[in-house]
């Protein structure tokens, strides 16, 4: 998997663009680890990492229980991507709407239609 970059991360989150690289890097590997967790399609996965990169990013101090300096730790509170959590912004939206279409929904529950 593509993981999105942080010129990306910027262009669709204009938002964001005042935080620091290695915050948004930071945004980018969170989002990452729950992108391959998802099983998106391939080609679906950088546009997935960069629309949950940008929620986390958009959410700033909300749900944060720790945070590092070294390394550049941050762990929320409960688990990282809630499906509520996920409306709360529009590009929390997004994502949940590729996650929906392409991933499953991440309920782990198929249906096929024959």
């Amino acid at each position: 998997m593509t993981k999105t970059t942080v010129d990306k991360l910027k262009y669709t989150a204009k938002e964001v663009s005042n935080l620091s690289k290695e915050a948004l890097e930071m945004h980018i590997d969170d989002a990452y680890l729950e992108v391959q967790e998802a099983n998106f399609p391939e080609k679906h996965e950088e546009r997935a990492n960069r629309y949950l990169a940008a929620h986390l990013a958009t959410l700033g101090d909300k749900n944060v229980k720790s945070e590092a300096v070294g390394s550049l730790k941050r762990e929320y509170s409960g688990k990282n991507v809630s499906f509520q959590n996920l409306k709360g912004t529009a590009y929390g939206q997004e994502y949940l709407r590729l996650l929906e279409e392409f991933a499953g929904g991440g309920n782990g529950i198929g249906l096929w239609v024959i």
